[in-house]
């Protein structure tokens, strides 16, 4: 007797045993016993799923000769077995890869005149109907939305997108799910049970992730390893044959990218590599091992939908509390762009070491939240200020400050070519350019030049003041003056400058210091918060706007 392969030796016979699509067989048996079963059908869903098995099911127990009440077929009938051989007169499978052209269809809808040869219905099964062409969908509209009493259409697909609207909405639905990880594992042992093979539970599993949600993937990678190791199965044999890496590979190199270790993951992913291992398998099983972390951090009772054995799950738990969801989410991403050019990269291994090396590095830089709770956790006296590392307003080095009288007529002359400064603020921070027309030149203290706005226009200093502001203006003050110095801004009034002068500013001696601003009561009480006050000074900073 010839050799049959597992897929089709195996292939459900009765709705019970059909894995993973249980509210399309509960609607389907209903229907059957209820007598509502509709003239269309449309299951939909990934390789693998059970579509063209399901409708097998539903043609034979339409079929079946000795039902009665049951919706289950009897499979002793000679209808069920003529079904289950693919001889049946009544029941005519169609692969629409093969029968695109109108003519074919044409043809069929010529056929359903015809009453069925045993049967009290005569079932179309249309594989891959997506492949039609439009001509043929066409032909097909009038007959799928009103056929004969004794025709049933059953239509299965995997890319219900290229479906037109017209067919949709003359069928009934079904969307089959991948099948879960243990559910396959349970369907696998009760295969391996009954050929009496022994393989492990930890090569079911790796059996299982390769499959990716379907069965029949499953049941030939099984096939193919009894083929090629025998009847005793280890998780080496399938990892070696398939190119997968194993859970505790995941595990470890998810480690040492949370614990910002590099050179560890750089060192597996050349393990892997030279193991002949599938490197874009491999970024997409640490990707979802890195989101059930994520889902983990945010819900963790959401655990029990991870496709997880007790052990690995516990394991998962303990690795969340190396990072918070901030630092995870920031590797998902990381990843996920990853895994886009892993698809077309000519050096996968190049984009997954460069992918690790980026996914490392976030997750060992340290966050807001937890410099803020450093900051709370530090020492009453919140100890000396570290120095800033990058202050834009510090001049690049310190020179020697002018005299009075020249500081005078460095402001004068960079009021004469104010505009100019605007100017070339704007090349390369044009937001800020605007609100910098309201600004105005009053002094030179030190090596830093003090740019004044009236308290009319208070609101438009956060505008000039962010980092990229700064840097510009301070470039172009430098550049007027042709000497290095710093920024800084003061709120204060101006006295009016009388016409005629030259837009000289009265000497800086008789320009009276205004008087301290007092504090709003809001920016008073958050400027004694603790936290503030130790942040303010680990940063040099100052309280400039508060906003409700």
């Amino acid at each position: 007797m010839a050799y049959e392969v597992l897929a089709r030796k195996w292939r459900p016979q009765q709705f019970e045993e059909v894995v993973g699509q249980g509210h399309v067989i509960q609607t389907l048996t209903r229907a059957i016993r209820t007598n509502r079963v509709a003239h269309a059908y449309l299951f939909v869903g990934p390789r693998g799923t059970g579509k063209t098995t399901t409708a097998r099911l539903l043609a034979k127990a339409l079929n079946c000769q000795k039902r009665g009440d049951n919706p289950d077929p009897c499979d002793a009938c000679d209808s069920c077995r003529e079904i289950a051989a693919g001889n049946s007169l009544d029941v005519v499978e169609i692969d629409a890869a093969s029968n695109t052209q109108v003519d074919h269809v044409r043809e069929l809808r010529d056929n359903v005149r015809y009453a069925p040869a045993r049967g009290p219905f005569k079932v179309y099964i249309i594989d891959e109907v997506h492949m039609l062409s439009t001509g043929a969908f066409n032909a097909l509209l009038k007959t799928l939305e009103e056929p004969p009493a004794h025709v049933k259409f059953l239509l299965a697909t995997t890319d219900v997108h290229k479906v037109p609207a017209t067919i949709l909405s003359r069928c009934q639905r079904f969307d089959l799910r991948r099948i879960g990880l243990k559910e396959i594992v349970g369907r696998l042992e009760e295969i391996a049970r009954a050929e009496k093979w022994t393989v492990s539970p930890e090569a079911l599993l790796a059996i299982a992730r390769g499959a990716e949600g379907g069965l029949r993937d499953a049941e030939s990678a099984l096939d193919q390893i009894v083929s090629f190791r025998g009847e005793t199965v280890e998780e080496a044999d399938v990892l070696g044959v398939f190119g997968l890496v194993s859970w505790t590979t995941i595990d470890r190199l998810a480690t040492a990218v949370l614990k910002g270790d590099s050179a560890e993951a750089l060192k597996t992913v050349s393990e892997l590599d030279e193991g002949g291992r599938d490197l874009q398998r491999l970024v997409q099983e640490l990707l979802g091992h890195f989101r059930n972390l994520l889902v983990w951090t945010h819900a963790p009772d959401l655990a029990g939908t991870f496709d997880l054995t007790e052990a690995q799950l516990d394991g998962l738990k303990a690795q969340a509390a190396l990072a918070d969801g901030e630092k995870l989410l920031r590797v998902v991403e990381i990843l996920t762009e990853a895994a886009n050019q892993a698809r077309f990269a000519l050096s996968r291994r190049t984009v997954v070491e460069v992918a690790l090396l980026k996914a490392a590095r976030a997750a060992s830089v340290v966050s807001l939240d937890e410099l803020i709770a450093r900051i709370e956790a530090g020492p009453a006296d919140g100890g000396a200020p570290a120095p800033s590392a990058a202050n834009p307003s510090s001049p690049a080095r310190v020179a020697e400050a002018p005299p009075a009288a020249g500081r005078a007529g460095e402001v004068a002359r960079l009021k004469q070519g104010w505009a100019a400064v605007l100017e070339r603020v704007a090349e390369t921070a044009q937001l800020a350019a605007p609100y910098l027309k309201e600004a105005e030149p009053l002094r030179i203290e030190g090596d830093h030049v003090v740019l004044g706005f009236d308290p009319e226009f208070e609101e438009h200093l956060p505008r000039v003041q962010t980092p990229r502001a700064m840097q510009a203006i301070e470039q172009a003050v430098r550049h007027e003056l042709r000497r290095p110095v710093g920024i800084r801004f003061v709120v204060e009034d101006r006295p009016k400058v009388p016409v005629g002068n030259g837009g000289a500013a009265p000497p800086a001696a008789v320009v009276p210091e205004p008087p301290p601003k007092k504090k709003s009561p809001a920016k008073k009480k958050l400027a004694e918060d603790p936290a503030v006050k130790k942040t303010m000074a680990e940063f040099d900073a100052e309280v400039i706007e508060i906003r409700e």
